[in-house]
């Protein structure tokens, strides 16, 4: 998302954006996103001074850290950036917005909360049914 610094105008401006995974460079083996984000920013300037209050959504598949079974999980990710221009005419957002939703991407991934993940023995994800190696 490209900001234009001299398309401010002084009540601020709205942009909206649909961002592919592939222009964020987001597509790793643990972040796969159905369908891109959802960009929304407002964008003020007071002198020198840009705000950028932003939000991202959309939908990532992701797999379980315990049964590896393939789920669906829903981003909506609030960010804040603030630039202090100095002779800049544009402002690129892609790479703040991709640093923002790496960094609140959890380490482990469950499904459920109670997840009981495979057996230890037979592979068996326990949390859809009991195997027959704990009787």
């Amino acid at each position: 998302m490209k900001i234009f610094v001299n398309e401010i105008l002084p009540e601020g401006m709205d942009l909206e954006e649909k961002m592919g995974p592939s222009v964020l460079d987001l597509e790793t083996d643990q972040i796969h996103f159905t369908d891109g984000l959802d960009i929304k920013a407002h964008i003020e300037k007071d002198k020198d001074i840009v705000t950028v209050d932003c939000s991202a959504k959309g939908v990532e598949k992701r797999t379980c850290s315990r049964c590896l079974s393939e789920f669906s999980a829903s981003i909506d990710k609030r960010m804040n950036f603030i630039f202090q221009l100095e002779g800049e005419r544009t402002i690129e957002l892609d790479d703040k917005i991709k640093d923002e939703v790496i960094l609140d991407h959890p380490i482990r991934m469950l499904c459920k909360p109670d997840c009981k993940g495979l057996c230890a023995l037979c592979g068996k994800n326990l949390s859809s049914a009991l195997c027959k190696c704990k009787e």
